[in-house]
């Protein structure tokens, strides 16, 4: 198992945008170090999350296809957990899973197919999901969404609408259904943060109009995705002799 250290932690950092909070201290083993992610991205130490640029992370649930960019993701996010089939005459995995028989000291040989995950979660750009947000397997949250803090998400949720609850139930859009058409339409997230830096986030219409601006004189960002595994495997120094 690879490790990330704070020596390679800053040089990651100033090479390519990537930061943890809290800082590295020592020496801490990587989890998920095969998520695809992207420069100038913020992780929880040693756990690394499919995160595209500006996005960060307080939280790790790797369940999760991909992170889009300029997400900001609050503490206690979590994937629910495993399914259990609920019209056998028993739901636990010790009738499924050959690895509980075992544990149990079951004689078992035969073991029925059952898929206890379902899909990962897919979260589009600029989602907002507060703290303790509880997300249920392959649900889609589209660019733009926001979670209300300690919400159950259990179905998609659209772009720009704002969700919350026990279940979530939409509560209202961000903006109005022209706004939302354009905003998506603009695709703005796949400029680098610095194409917005003349630009007042208060107004909406002006940031459209910048974000057409931009599109015709500069070209998008390129989704330069990689892992954190093949990343410190290149950076580590070879052992002294």
């Amino acid at each position: 198992m690879k490790r990330l250290d704070a020596e390679i932690a800053a040089v990651l950092h100033r090479d390519y945008g990537i930061g943890f909070h809290p800082k590295v201290t020592g020496s801490i083993a990587i989890k998920n170090g095969d998520a695809l992610f992207e420069r100038f991205s913020q992780h929880n130490p040693g756990r690394f999350m499919p995160l595209g640029s500006y996005s960060y992370t307080h939280s790790f649930f790797p369940h999760v296809a991909r992170i889009g960019r300029y997400c900001s993701l609050g503490a206690g996010i979590e994937v629910m957990g495993a399914h259990h089939p609920i019209d056998w005459i028993s739901a636990s995995p010790v009738f499924y899973s050959h690895k509980c028989a075992k544990r149990w000291k079951s004689g078992r040989s035969s073991f029925p197919a059952f898929q206890d995950m379902g899909p990962p979660v897919e979260i589009e750009n600029d989602v907002w999901i507060g703290n303790g947000v509880l997300l249920a397997h392959g649900v889609k949250l589209g660019t733009g969404s926001i979670i209300a803090a300690r919400s159950i998400v259990t179905r998609d949720v659209p772009p720009y609408a704002i969700v919350g609850g026990a279940a979530a139930r939409f509560i209202r859009w961000r903006f109005d259904e022209k706004i939302i058409e354009k905003l998506v339409e603009s695709q703005w997230w796949q400029w680098p943060v610095s194409a917005w830096d003349e630009t007042d986030p208060r107004d909406i219409s002006a940031f459209i109009d910048r974000a057409t601006e931009v599109r015709e004189t500069l070209l998008p960002m390129p989704e330069l995705r990689m892992t954190a595994n093949e990343l410190i495997a290149g950076l580590a120094k070879p052992a002294e002799v």
